[in-house]
């Protein structure tokens, strides 16, 4: 029986939960309840007020970030590009406008359905890897905003313990915008894993 993440998980400091997010399993129900899922293999932490990579910067509360204010536990949904949809997963307290994005995942369950969404994938590995590829191919949008993650339809589930000798910490990727905040290393990945959307570097 599969165990969901409480609350609680998501309700502490944002940088933790980017890190123990990788190795968990998000999953998306289908209309018919068939299960669409994957293993978290890539994250992104933004810090909210203090951050200049993130939609909270200086406290900037808008219709779209308002859902960044809520508890931890919901999920942030936002387009990118006027067409990627991309999840997130909203960390801290209430006001506290904290969240991670969820940036791959390796697929598990549902790839029948995962390749039926996304027809040009030519390769399992462009199903998933990279923000907008796994919200298309687990039908993730802006319905999905403001949802409680820890039940259906939208959820994530424990898994495997990443050991942090595996996770390699880089800077995030498309905030070159943000100065200084565009070099914190806030982007977490599974060494080796090739769902990771762009592999970090090797120094």
């Amino acid at each position: 029986m599969s165990f969901l993440l409480p609350l609680e998980f998501y309700q502490r400091d944002t940088t933790k939960v980017a890190k123990e997010l990788l190795g968990k399993v998000l999953v998306h129900l289908a209309p018919d309840g068939t299960r669409v899922s994957g293993r978290i293999v890539e994250t992104e932490a933004y810090l909210g007020a203090d951050d200049r990579a993130a939609h909270t910067f200086g406290g900037r509360k808008t219709e779209r970030t308002k859902t960044m204010f809520l508890a931890g536990g919901y999920s942030y949904v936002y387009l990118i590009y006027g067409m990627y949809n991309c999840l997130n997963a909203v960390t801290r307290m209430e006001g506290d406008p904290e969240a991670v994005l969820i940036r791959a995942i390796e697929p598990l369950e549902g790839l029948d359905i995962m390749k039926a969404r996304r027809p040009n994938a030519k390769r399992v590995i462009e199903l998933t890897s990279g923000p907008g590829r796994l919200c298309s191919a687990l039908a993730i949008d802006k319905k999905s905003n403001a949802l409680l993650l820890d039940r259906r339809p939208l959820f994530i589930e424990d898994g495997l313990r990443v050991p942090p000798s595996k996770i390699i910490a880089s800077p995030r990727i498309g905030v070159d915008y943000a100065g200084e905040a565009a070099q914190w290393p806030l982007r977490f990945s599974e060494k080796d894993n090739v769902f990771v959307s762009k592999p970090p570097r090797s120094k």
